[in-house]
């Protein structure tokens, strides 16, 4: 059973999303831990429910909205963080 960390949550947020990142000039692999996806344009509602099920598929985890500050919801670090602490939460 593999730990899941922040950074390979936010590497494959990078990577999932490497096309859109790249057509609004934002280097996938320079991603900082304050850039919001959906302030930025990169993804939209529909966007967010599409990433949320790859990440939720790649980490075999389950996100649950309530948990999550909305505010962060779509910023790639606490995002990242989330992820992390779920997946330990789940025993991942």
């Amino acid at each position: 059973m593999s730990v899941v960390k922040a950074a390979e949550v936010k590497a494959f947020i990078a990577s999932h999303l490497a096309d859109p990142l790249r057509e609004n000039n934002v280097d996938p692999t320079g991603l900082t831990d304050d850039f919001d996806l959906m302030k930025r344009g990169i993804i939209d509602s529909i966007d967010l429910i599409n990433l949320v099920s790859a990440i939720e598929e790649r980490f075999n985890i389950e996100v649950d909205f309530e948990d999550m500050d909305t505010d962060d919801l779509t910023v790639v670090g606490p995002l990242s963080s989330y992820i992390e602490e779920r997946a330990k939460s789940k025993g991942a």
